[in-house]
This record gives C-alpha cells, structure tokens and sequence, in this order.
C-alpha cells in the first residue's frame, strides 16, 4: 500500500515535470536576471513550444536589460528572440546545461570602466578562480547577433557580428588596440556535443596582429583548451592589452607559444620569439588562487640587450634625461612592485650575451627572480664579466610599504681592472658593495642609501706616465714613454655610504713609482664628486706639483682642478727652483696594502 502511493506520487511528480508550462516562470526569470544584473530585466514572453518530454524547448522574446547606470545609456543585452533546450535534471542539481540554443537577432554591449567595474558583472560576482561547468551544446543557430566591447581600463574596443549554424561559428568585425586599428575574426568548427571543437581566432593590424589556434575540450569551453598561440607588436604593451599579463613596453615583439588552458591556470610551453635584437625562449605556468597570481618558469635568451625591453617613448624619455642630468652610473630602473602586489612566482633567466650599446665588461647573466607578497628577490645572482664574475643577491621589499626598499649584495671575484678602465690599470680585481635604501627607483634608493662598497686590485701594472703624474711628478710624467708599465702594488678604494653620501675610506694607488691618497665624497643622489687628490713620487723629481689636486665633475664625467702654480710658466720654474733648492716635500714610502685591502674588503 505505501509502496503504490510513493510509485503513484513520483509517477505524478515526474508527469508534471514532463509536462511543465515553463511560461509560468517568467515572472520569476525577470526576478532573477534582475537580482544578478541588478538592473530592471524584462522578458516580454516566455512560453514552451514542444510537447512531453523531460528535455524541453523553451522560447523566450523581446529580452531586455538595461545597461548599468554608470556604464552610460542604452542596454547591457537585448535578444529578440531565443530558444533552448534544456535539461529538467540538470535544473534540479542547480544547473543551467542547455543542449541546443538558437538566438534570431539582438545585441551584447559590454563596458568595462577604467576602474575594472564590468557592467556584465554588476551584481554579485563569483570568485575568479571558481570556474563554469562544462557546455555540452548538441546545436548553435545564431543569426543578427551584434556584440560590442568598450574596455577604458585596457584601452580597446570591438564591434562584432556572431553568426552560427550547420556551417559552424563565425565571429567578424573591427576594433583598436590601444587606438591602433584592427580586424577580428574568429572561426569554428559545427557544434557537435562531447567532441572537441576545433578553433581559430585572429586580430589583424598594423601595430600588432594575433593568432590563437586550436582546440577546446568541448564546443566552445573556453575554460579548458589547447592551442598555438603566435603574436607580432610594435610594443609588447600592444599584446599585453590583450591578454592582461602586466607586461612592458619594448621595441617590435614576435612570439610563438604552445598554450594549454584549464581555468583559472595556464600552461605555457615552446614559447619562442625575438623583441628588438633580443631571442627569448621558455616556459611558464601560471597558477590563479584566492585572488593571487603566481608564475613559475624559465626564460633562456642567447642575446639579450636591456634596451629592447624600452618601449621607443620610454628611451626618448631616458634621453631626454641625459641631456638634462648627463650620464649616470646607476641606473633609473624603476622597483616599485605596485603591479605586482598580487603576483607571486619563480622564474629562472639566463642570458648567454649581453649586449650593450657601448662598451661593458658584463657579458652574461644567470639568476633565478623569486616574488612573494611585494618583495622581490633576485638570488643567486651571477653576472659573467669578460674575466671573472660578479654574484650575489638584490632585493626588493616592498611589504613595509611605498617606497620600496632596495638592498645590494655583491661581490666581484677573480675579474681584471683593464676590463673596467681600459690602458689604465693591469691587474686582478676584487669587490663588494652592500647598499640599502628606500626609492621607486634604483638610483633613488641608492641616491638615499646607507653601505659601503669597495674594490681592490693588487699585483697587477699601470701605465709610468699615469703613476708619475698620480705622484704629482710632472717631470717624469711629461719625459716617460706613453707605453711604458710599472708595477702596481696595490689599488684599495672604500667609499662608506650615509644617506646617499659615499665617502673615501680610503682610496689609495700605490705604485712602484709613486702614492696617491684620495680624501672626499660622491653625493649618490646627483653622482657629484668632491676629492682632494694628494700625490707623492717615491724618488726626486724634476718637476714636482705641490700641494692638492681637486677632482670635481660627476662619476661618469670627472673634471680634475690643478692648483695655479701649475697653470703658469712661472709656477713651473718655481717647481724646479725647489727641486734645485732641496725645498720638495718627503718622497713617499710603500702603503701597507695588506692591512688596507684586508680594512676594505671588510664590507658586510
């Protein structure tokens, strides 16, 4: 008996479901689209057009919703007129999988504010990473389907018409990329539920031109695809406004790439290409979670130069600062992680050359790029020279908050001086430097900064006449053959860093011939030098330069003030006059370049 009444009951609950005048819910499926759009929807009729049957076919006309208030006027979507066949189980585990849909006439305008407010999410918004079930379409007719874009944040916009059928899905139209004009096309196989669909995708123009090729697991999952991706740009910017990486600007971009998509992540393989004179190739795979990003690959270029990755505006603008400022040592690179707060990832980069603009002893370049949470490590660090090796780690800690602060850590080992100063000094050469301070640029945070750096050749030669004049011994100086080489015994200089103000401590050259002392500061902030230069030979002189020597300009354009005496013929005769007279000042003795290389290097 209760088992014929359950039988009886479900038997009546499933005709109803068979039979169900889905037109009821109209009202209802106004209610909804309004509460997730939150704009008044409207549906002027919603009916079923098929008899009994758990998979109906239901019609909808006249669907209107309002655009959001703050994306301007009109309307975010109208369809005239839409069918679908749905699923009766798939509604009561809560899901909306329709098999068959066919759309006659209406238009999709999307917006998204410079803000990334999206007027298609305008009411509550799923998390990022939570990724839609898989469509199962059997059947797609789509006809007079126009679809607009205008995204302010990334600076594009798309106008096109979407058509589908037993020919397959077609999608064209125009648009700009960062107000440079460009054609889309989009192309697909014929829907055929629980195959994989076959695609191709393209955007075409002057300034940059896309392709994306290949197959999603299903007709048209989006969420889950293999394809080749290939790209070519005036700016890799130009790409990045397509795909949202947070790239830079560079000179001319073409890549290849194998991608693989499983929403929210992607895999990124056999990825190749050049920017500028730059060949870069690798892997990425990029991982989405709670909000955050992380990336973790390879990059290996077997040439590589830093200005390649200057988009044209941003080397007139470093020109336009040498002109003004002159030529600087370090480096206006910009360390502030604000782009990448919510970025973490490793990713490993070896470089076989680098290549300069003008001449550099750094030739090659290994090190592995760790972010997590606003600070930025790049360790180990090793920058080939053309002898011997510069290696450490810098860091980047932004977590404290803006400015970032910035610390150096590096040691030179086993390189030659000549490499650094050509036909001046011969011989081995050892460093370090640790700086740390706060800036959004690197010169700003060293312009600020507290440390010490110091280098240290021993062993090696220097020019005779340059040993000479170093010496302040200008009769030999201007008598010794420009060829000739003496004996280097040593070469310390310590500059102790306070406040971006680096100060000589010390800074000697000794020589077989001659000491020379150096007393001052180099003002980081402007790299403006101010040194009193005292040498003495270390045997009678002819002509011997008393007194101090002032060395001005900055570090990349010294400017060296010899007293008067030296600037006149009287001057010079008084020079010999005290050298007749016996009235010249001690020569010098030998340094204790042991104990000063053993103080210098002493840099922790």
């Amino acid at each position: 008996m209760v088992a014929g009444s359950l039988g009886a009951a479900v038997a009546l609950f499933l005709l109803i479901l068979a039979a169900f005048p889905w037109g009821l819910l109209r009202g209802p499926a106004e209610r909804a689209l309004s509460h997730h759009y939150g704009q008044p929807a409207r549906i002027a009729a919603l009916e079923r057009v098929d008899g009994f049957s758990f998979h109906p076919i239901v019609e909808a006309r006249g669907v209107r919703l309002p655009q959001a208030r703050w994306a301007g006027a009109g309307e975010l979507a109208r369809i005239d007129r839409a069918r679908v066949r749905l699923s009766v189980w798939a509604l009561l585990t809560g899901r909306f999988a329709p098999s068959e849909v066919t759309v006659d006439g209406g238009r999709l305008r999307f917006v998204r504010m410079p803000d990334g407010r999206e007027n298609w999410r305008d009411g509550p918004k799923p998390p990022p990473e939570r990724s839609s079930g898989r469509p199962d379409l059997g059947r797609l007719e789509v006809r007079n389907l126009r679809v607009t874009y205008d995204d302010a944040k990334r600076d594009r916009d798309f106008d096109v018409l979407l058509s589908a059928g037993a020919q397959g899905v077609r999608i064209a139209g125009t648009g700009h990329v960062k107000r440079n004009p460009v054609t889309l096309t989009a192309t697909g196989a014929p829907i055929v539920a629980g195959r994989a669909w076959p695609f191709r995708a393209a955007i075409d123009g002057p300034a940059i031109a896309m392709t994306f090729a290949g197959r999603m697991d299903r007709p048209l999952d989006i969420n889950h695809l293999n394809a080749r991706a290939t790209a070519r740009a005036d700016d890799l910017r130009l790409i990045d406004a397509i795909i949202e990486a947070g790239l830079m600007g560079t000179q001319p971009v073409r890549l290849t790439a194998d991608v693989r998509r499983d929403r929210p992540d992607w895999k990124v393989s056999n990825l190749k290409g050049t920017i500028g004179r730059s060949d870069i190739a690798g892997e990425a795979t990029i991982v989405k979670r709670d909000g955050r990003t992380r990336i973790d690959g390879r990059i290996h270029a077997r040439r590589f130069a830093f200005d390649d990755i200057a988009s044209d505006a941003g080397l007139a603008r470093a020109a336009a600062k040498r002109a003004r400022f002159g030529l600087r040592l370090i480096p206006d690179t910009a360390i502030d992680l604000d782009n990448v707060r919510r970025t973490d990832g490793r990713l490993a980069v070896k470089v076989d050359r680098l290549m300069w603009p003008g001449p550099s002893p750094i030739r090659s370049l290994d090190a592995v790029i760790m972010v997590d949470r606003s600070r930025l490590e790049i360790a180990p660090l090793r920058l080939g020279l053309t002898h011997g090796v510069m290696a450490g780690r810098i860091i980047v800690d932004q977590r404290g908050g803006r400015p970032p602060r910035l610390t150096v850590a590096l040691d030179i080992d086993r390189a030659s001086f000549a490499d650094f100063l050509p036909e001046t000094i011969e011989g081995p050469l050892t460093g370090r430097a640790r700086v740390s301070g706060r800036g959004l640029t690197v010169r700003e945070a060293i312009g600020r900064g507290d440390g010490a750096v110091s280098l240290v050749a021993r062993g090696g030669t220097i020019g005779a006449r340059t040993a000479s004049l170093l010496g302040q011994d200008v009769g030999r100086g201007l008598t010794t053959d420009k060829d000739k080489r003496t004996e280097l015994r040593c070469l310390v200089a310590r500059l102790d860093i306070k406040g971006g103000i680096a100060r000589a401590n010390p800074v000697l050259i000794d020589s077989h011939r001659a000491l020379t002392e150096a007393k001052g500061t180099i003002d980081l902030k402007t790299e403006r030098m101010s040194f009193a230069v005292n040498g003495a030979p270390k045997g009678d002189s002819l002509l011997r330069l008393q007194g101090t020597i002032g060395a001005a300009g900055t570090i990349k354009r010294p400017q060296i003030e010899l007293p008067e005496k030296a600037k006149s013929v009287g001057g010079i005769l008084s020079m010999i006059g005290d050298a007749i007279a016996d009235k010249q000042e001690p020569v010098a003795a030998d340094a204790d370049c042991a104990k000063a290389a053993n103080r210098a290097l002493s840099v922790q």
